[in-house]
């Protein structure tokens, strides 16, 4: 798990690195805005799919105990 996160920054890092370099240079960043976003998202999903027996169980438990109250708030 920490090898795979080390990775992400390590490639988050040389897309910031390469955004620099194409910004000092007046060309178009948004290749690389693109690309780094999408790593922070592949990132972020990856992370919750392998921890996800922790995490998400937790939120639904959340969802189940705080579902009545706010569907009085809402009125249904």
């Amino acid at each position: 798990m920490i090898r795979i996160l080390l990775l992400f920054l390590v490639v988050f890092f040389i897309l910031l690195i390469f955004n620099n370099n194409a910004k000092k240079k007046n060309k178009n960043t948004g290749i690389y805005k693109k690309l780094i976003i999408a790593l922070v998202i592949f990132a972020v999903i990856f992370l919750l799919a392998t921890s996800g027996r922790f995490i998400l169980p937790q939120i639904l438990q959340i969802l189940k105990i705080g579902a009545p109250f706010l569907t009085k708030f809402i009125g249904l």
